[in-house]
C-alpha cells in the first residue's frame, strides 16, 4: 500500500514540475458558510491542487448566482458545491463530470453521504415530533440547500405536511445564520445540514447542549446527528474547457489525499472516494418540482385547442365581457398606477432608508433601509411591524410596541409624526433613527399606507454620550484637569485643580498652569512637536506651601491639525515624595545613629577607591569596635547602650574630617574611609583622635561609664588588586589583632599577619 502511494504522489508530482509555468485555474467553492471558515478550510485543498497539477489554482467563493454567472463566462475550471446545485448546473450546461465526492469524517468514522437536521432550543417541550412542526417559524440558509432545506422539506412533505405552504419560513443566507435565529429565539425550528453541529462545538464547547435534533434517526455507520435520509455528499466536477492532462492530475491528487494529512484535517475531510451515484438527489428534485425539474412540459395552441376547445371558447367570452366592463375604469387606475409607480421607484432610489407600512406592518422597503438594519434582503423585514425590530423598551421608558401602536394610529389618523426611535439590527447592535411618519393615502383607500423615512444619528448619540462622559470626567475626576488656549493661557479647570493648587478660579484662569521653573515655555513647546509633555517638579500652592506634583500635558488639534487647546492633568505627589525620601533614608540610613549603614557605606567605598585610582592619592578603610560594650548593655539595658551608641558615634563623626565616611555596620562595629591620605603619620594622628573620642566618659542613667575601641586598618591602593569586601575583611582582622594586643588601640593590616 505505502509502495502504491509513492508511486501515485510521483506520478502526480512528477509532471507538476513541467507545468510549473501553466496557466492559472479556477477553482469555484459553494458559499454555504461564512467566507473566514470556508477560506481556512479549502485554500489548503488549493495549495495542494496547484502543487499535484502543477498550475497555480485559485480559489474563488461563490454565492449560487455568481457561481452561475461565473459559469457563463467560463470563468471557472473546478467546482466544488451541494449536490442539488450540481444538478443545476448539469442541465443547464455540459460538464465533464463528477471527478471525485467528498469524504467527511467525524470520531475516527468517514462517509460520502450528507442529509438534514432539524433543530430547535433544548428548552422547547412543545415540538417533539414532525407533526409539531405545523405553524412554527422555521430559519434556513436558502431555498437551493440541500441539507439545509431541501433534505427536510421532502421529509415533512413525506409525513404529510407541506411547510411551503403551511409554514413561515425565513431564509437567513447561511447555516451560521440558522443557528443563531434559533438560539435568540428569532425562530422556533431550523434546517442545517448533517455535521454542522458537531463542527460548531468543536470551536464553541457546549453548543450542542443548547439544541435538541427533531426526529432523529440514528443511522448506523453514519457518524453525525441526522433528521432525514441521507444523499450523496459535494462532488467536484471539471468543466470541459480543462485540459484532459489536468483533469487526470486533478483526479489523482483528489484520490490520493488521505484523511491524516493537514490538507484533509485543515479542510474538514477524510479525502475523496469515486463519483457517487446522485439519483437519489434527482428523485428529491422531482418530487419537490425545483430545478431543474420545475418547469412544465409546453403545450402548444393547437393542443389546447383541440383539447379544451369549448372551455377555451368561453373562457373568450367571459375574458371580452371582463375587458368591456373595465374599460371605464382603465384611465383612472393607469393614473393611480403611475402615480404609485412613481412614487416606488422614488422610494427604491432614495438613499435616506424609507419604508412603507400597511396595516401596522411593513409592505415594502428600500435597499437602504434593508442595509440599515442589517439584513441580507428586503424579504427578513417584510409583514413585520417596527416593535419586532425594537428594544423592548425605548430610552423614555415606554414599551416600543405600545409606544408604536399609539404612534400608528395618530399617524393612520392624518398627522405627521417626526421623533427619535432605537432599532435592534440583525446582529444585536443599537441604532439611533431620526424618524418621520407620514400618511401617503387618500380618503378613497380602506387600508391606508403610510410612509415611514429614518435617519440615522448613531454617531450622534454616541458622541454626545462621549461628550457627556467626558464632562463628567472633567468635573469629578480626583485629579487637576486644566484646558489652555494654543499659548498656554489657562481658560478652563476642574474642582480638583482648586482643591490642589489652594487658589481661588478667579486668580487662575487667564494665567499659565503651574510648570518647572527651569523650563517654562519649553513645555508647551515640546508638546507642539511631540504632542505631549510629562515631567514631576515641585511648585508652591496658593497659601505658599510647597508641593509636587506630576504633569502630563498633550495638544489639542483640529480637523486640520492646527493645535487649538492643550489639556494637562496632574496629580499631587507630595506625599508619595515625602514617603520615598523616608524610604530612601531607611535604605540607606542607621536608624539608631542617622550614620550610613553598610549598604551606602559600601557604595561610598566604591566611589573613594574609584576616586583614589584616578587621582592617584590613597584612603584608609577603617574597622572600629567598641571594648566592654556588652556589660555596659547588661547593666543599664538597651535604652542606655542605644544613648552611649549615640553619643560614640557623633563623637566619632566630629573626629573626622568632613570628607571622611562613618558608618555603622552592626551592634558596636562601625567602619570609616578616609580619604586622600598623604602619609601614614597623618592617619595615626586622626585613629589617635577617634581613640580619644571613644573613651571619654559618657553619662548614661546618671552614672559616668568609659568604653574603649579598638581599631583596625588598611590602605588602598595595593600591589593587587582587591575589592571593597576584601578591604573591609582586612580591617576587621587588623581590628582582632588589635584586641588582642590589649585594646584601645589601632593596628595597620600586614600580609604576613593574615
Amino acid at each position: 500500500m505505502r509502495t502504491l502511494r509513492l508511486v501515485v504522489s510521483l506520478w502526480v508530482l512528477l509532471p507538476a514540475a513541467a507545468w510549473a509555468a501553466g496557466p492559472t485555474l479556477t477553482f469555484g467553492v459553494f458559499a454555504s458558510r461564512p467566507e473566514a471558515i470556508l477560506v481556512e478550510r479549502y485554500e489548503p485543498l488549493a495549495e495542494y491542487l496547484s502543487e499535484a497539477i502543477g498550475n497555480p489554482v485559485e480559489l474563488q467563493l461563490l454565492n449560487q448566482s455568481e457561481m452561475d454567472r461565473a459559469l457563463a463566462s467560463n470563468r471557472l475550471d473546478f467546482i466544488a458545491t451541494n449536490p442539488s446545485h450540481f444538478l443545476v448546473i448539469r442541465s443547464e450546461r455540459s460538464l465533464t463530470g463528477v471527478l471525485a465526492t467528498m469524504v467527511r469524517t467525524w470520531q475516527g468514522t468517514s462517509t460520502t453521504s450528507l442529509g438534514g437536521v432539524i433543530i430547535t432550543s433544548a428548552g422547547r417541550t412543545d415540538i417533539n415530533g414532525l407533526q409539531d412542526l405545523r405553524g412554527k417559524s422555521i430559519a434556513a440558509p436558502g431555498e437551493h440547500f440541500l441539507g439545509g432545506y431541501q433534505a427536510q422539506v421532502l421529509e415533512l412533505m413525506e409525513a404529510g405536511l407541506d411547510v411551503r405552504r403551511s409554514n413561515r419560513i425565513k431564509l437567513v443566507g447561511s447555516h451560521d445564520r440558522v443557528i443563531r435565529a434559533v438560539l435568540t429565539g428569532d425562530a422556533d425550528v431550523g434546517f442545517v445540514r448533517s455535521g454542522l453541529l458537531e463542527q460548531l462545538n468543536l470551536s464553541q464547547p457546549g453548543l450542542m447542549d443548547q439544541f435538541r435534533v427533531v426526529n432523529e434517526q440514528g443511522l448506523t455507520g453514519f457518524p453525525f446527528r441526522v433528521s432525514t435520509r441521507l444523499y450523496p455528499e459535494w462532488p467536484l466536477v471539471a468543466l470541459p474547457h480543462v485540459d484532459s492532462r489536468v483533469i487526470r492530475r486533478a483526479a489523482s491528487a483528489l484520490f490520493a489525499l488521505e484523511a491524516d494529512t493537514p490538507v484533509a484535517r485543515a479542510s474538514g475531510i477524510a479525502g475523496f472516494s469515486p463519483p457517487a451515484d446522485y439519483q437519489s438527489v434527482e428523485y428529491l428534485a422531482r418530487k419537490l418540482r425545483i430545478a431543474p425539474y420545475n418547469k412544465v412540459p409546453e403545450v402548444t395552441w393547437i393542443d389546447a385547442l383541440h383539447q379544451y376547445r369549448i372551455w377555451v371558447f368561453t373562457v373568450l367570452v367571459l375574458v371580452m365581457l371582463l375587458v368591456t366592463s373595465t374599460l371605464w375604469l382603465a384611465k383612472r387606475t393607469r393614473q393611480l398606477s403611475v402615480a404609485q409607480g412613481r412614487l416606488r421607484r422614488l422610494i427604491m432610489s432614495w438613499p435616506q432608508p424609507m419604508m412603507i407600512i400597511q396595516g401596522g406592518v411593513f409592505v415594502d422597503t428600500n435597499r437602504s433601509a434593508v442595509d440599515l438594519f442589517g439584513y441580507a434582503s428586503g424579504k427578513s423585514l417584510m409583514g413585520k411591524d417596527i416593535a419586532a425590530f425594537s428594544p423592548e423598551l425605548q430610552p423614555d421608558g415606554q414599551l416600543s410596541r405600545q409606544k408604536m401602536t399609539a404612534l400608528i394610529d395618530r399617524v393612520s389618523g392624518g398627522e405627521v409624526n417626526h421623533g427619535e426611535w432605537v432599532f435592534r439590527r440583525a446582529d444585536g447592535a443599537s441604532v439611533w433613527v431620526d424618524m418621520t411618519i407620514a400618511p401617503a393615502y387618500d380618503s378613497s383607500e380602506s387600508i391606508p399606507f403610510l410612509l415611514c423615512s429614518l435617519y440615522d444619528i448613531t454617531g450622534r448619540k454616541q458622541a454626545e454620550q462621549k461628550q457627556r462622559l467626558a464632562a463628567s470626567v472633567f468635573d469629578y475626576a480626583r485629579e487637576a484637569i486644566f484646558i489652555t488656549d494654543r499659548h498656554g493661557t489657562v481658560v478652563d479647570v476642574n474642582d480638583a485643580y482648586v482643591s490642589i493648587t489652594r487658589s481661588p478660579r478667579s486668580c487662575i484662569i487667564g494665567r499659565q498652569p503651574p510648570l518647572p521653573v527651569d523650563e517654562g515655555s519649553s513645555v508647551f513647546q515640546s508638546a507642539r512637536s511631540q504632542g505631549f509633555w510629562h515631567g514631576e517638579f515641585t511648585a508652591t500652592r496658593g497659601d505658599g506651601e510647597p508641593m509636587a506634583l506630576a504633569v502630563t500635558i498633550s495638544s489639542v488639534r483640529d480637523d486640520n491639525g492646527d493645535i487649538t487647546h492643550f489639556v494637562g492633568i496632574f496629580s499631587d505627589v507630595t506625599r508619595l515624595k515625602e514617603q520615598e525620601q523616608k524610604l530612601l533614608t531607611l535604605a540607606h540610613y542607621d536608624a539608631l545613629t542617622g550614620l550610613p549603614n553598610r549598604v551606602l557605606f559600601a557604595d561610598r567605598l566604591q566611589q573613594a577607591m574609584a576616586q583614589a585610582r584616578r587621582q592617584e592619592y590613597k584612603i584608609a578603610v577603617v574597622y572600629i569596635d567598641l571594648d566592654e560594650f556588652k556589660p555596659v548593655n547588661d547593666a543599664f539595658g538597651h535604652e542606655a547602650g542605644d544613648t552611649l551608641l549615640v553619643q560614640v558615634a557623633n563623637r566619632m563623626r566630629l573626629a573626622l574630617r568632613e570628607e571622611d565616611t562613618l558608618a555603622r555596620l552592626g551592634g558596636d562595629e562601625f567602619s570609616a574611609v578616609v580619604v586622600n591620605v598623604p602619609d601614614e603619620d597623618d592617619l595615626e594622628g586622626l585613629l589617635s583622635r577617634l581613640l580619644r573620642s571613644v573613651s571619654a566618659p559618657v553619662w548614661v542613667s546618671n552614672y559616668a561609664v568609659e568604653v574603649s575601641a579598638s581599631i583596625g586598618y588598611t590602605l588602598f591602593p595595593q600591589l593587587t588588586d582587591l575589592d571593597g569586601d576584601q578591604l573591609l575583611r582586612q580591617a576587621d582582622q587588623a581590628m582582632y589583632r588589635a584586641k588582642q594586643q590589649g585594646k584601645n588601640r589601632y593596628c595597620r593590616f600586614f600580609l604576613d599577619s593574615a
